[in-house]
């Protein structure tokens, strides 16, 4: 029986087709994803009634970085695989942050705060916002996305503790950053703001791997430090 192989041309032609098969599915799969993001941190909280470690100034910066992607997806046309996640993760950060914000005595912020994230993502959704400063906009996410983790990676780093952060919130974010780099290099033309949201996206995965790594070393930390109390307590309980 004669073995028959496929040609460059029609290797060529197969990765072309799982390119592009990867490159619509894979946007979806984030857009779906998304939903479970926020999931594991509002659980903890209310598992263990306590906000304890968290940055409102961090979940603040991170809901009006959400408004500015979801209007830009949206004033623009985009079509939602592109940009969904970002509309998903607001709806959540909204809750997250009026969780926090009742748990840390600062609803009276927080309600303040979602009053004028919705009225700017009409405004802007709506197209009322010039194109240019709405893509200024867009390019300060850079700084949007500094401005959301490093206050909370100082936090940590002072209090040499990661309180009640999710580690699996922060390792899916930086797993769905690192897929929305593919995607977005794929999908989005440059004239669409592709540049901005490459870098942007980059930024964000950098900043939640430093927090995934800050979860891992203050847990182990912990651990040990119990240990070494409990080991303290049996030795003084024995002597």
């Amino acid at each position: 029986m004669q073995q028959k192989y496929l040609g460059r041309d029609e290797v060529g032609g197969v990765e072309v087709i799982m390119r592009q098969m990867l490159a619509t599915i894979l946007p979806y799969g984030i857009v779906f994803g998304s939903v479970l993001l926020k999931l594991p941190q509002i659980v903890k909280i209310l598992r263990n009634h306590s906000a304890d470690g968290i940055s409102i100034i961090s979940l603040v910066v991170e809901l009006m970085s959400c408004v500015i992607s979801s209007s830009w997806g949206i004033a623009r046309s985009l079509m939602f695989k592109d940009y969904g996640e970002s509309t998903l993760i607001m709806i959540e950060m909204f809750l997250l942050l009026l969780i926090v914000g009742c748990m840390q005595r600062k609803l009276l912020i927080t309600v303040l705060v979602f009053i004028v994230a919705v009225f700017l993502l009409v405004f802007m959704s709506a197209g009322y916002a010039p194109r240019n400063i709405h893509e200024g906009m867009l390019r300060l996410q850079i700084f949007f996305a500094l401005g959301s983790r490093i206050p909370q990676i100082v936090i940590n780093y002072q209090n040499k503790s990661t309180g009640q952060l999710s580690a699996l919130t922060f390792f899916l974010a930086m797993s769905g950053g690192i897929s929305r780099l593919l995607t977005t290099f794929h999908n989005i033309p440059s004239d669409k703001g592709r540049d901005i949201m490459l870098t942007q996206f980059g930024v964000v995965v950098f900043l939640n791997f430093v927090i995934v790594m800050q979860c891992i070393l203050y847990k182990a930390a912990d651990r040990r430090q119990v240990g070494t109390t409990e080991a303290k307590a049996v030795v003084k309980k024995n002597n």
